[in-house]
């Protein structure tokens, strides 16, 4: 006899399952169609249902990673924009001490977790998380 759904173990939410590809959704079905009751064979409608499942999952993995890339295109490039401007805004210390650093952005650079810290013409560094102010930069600063 097969087993059914309740007896077949712990079922798998959603968020688990995000991390299967669809080559391991394949698997599973090749692995399903292999242990199946000879006398209640999977139909060809519940075939097709899985199998669209997988493609569906296989395009929304792929979407969700292209506009991943888009928003950090975008992200770099407003941040890029902002060299050369004149920017304000406070950094916080490890002791949780608040302090305003402001100058013109001469470059930016992202740490590895990916934020946004910008470089200033006096040496200090502004996360882009603390900035309040941005202007055109003036000669006379």
């Amino acid at each position: 006899m097969l087993n059914t759904a309740s007896d077949a173990g712990p079922v798998a939410t959603g968020s688990q399952l995000a991390g299967i590809s669809g080559e391991d959704f394949i698997n599973i079905l090749v692995k399903q169609l292999q242990y199946q009751d000879p006398f209640e064979p999977m139909g060809n409608a519940e075939m097709v249902a899985q199998l669209s499942t997988i493609r569906e999952l296989e395009m929304n993995t792929r979407l969700s990673a292209k506009l991943e890339q888009i928003t950090d295109q975008q992200r770099y490039g407003s941040a890029a924009a902002l060299i050369g401007k004149y920017v304000q805004g406070s950094v916080s210390d490890a002791e949780g001490n608040t302090f305003e650093v402001e100058g013109i952005v001469a470059g930016v650079r992202f740490t590895p977790s990916g934020e946004v810290m910008l470089e200033l013409d006096t040496g200090e560094v502004l996360p882009l998380t603390g900035l309040q102010v941005v202007t055109e930069a003036n000669v006379d600063v």
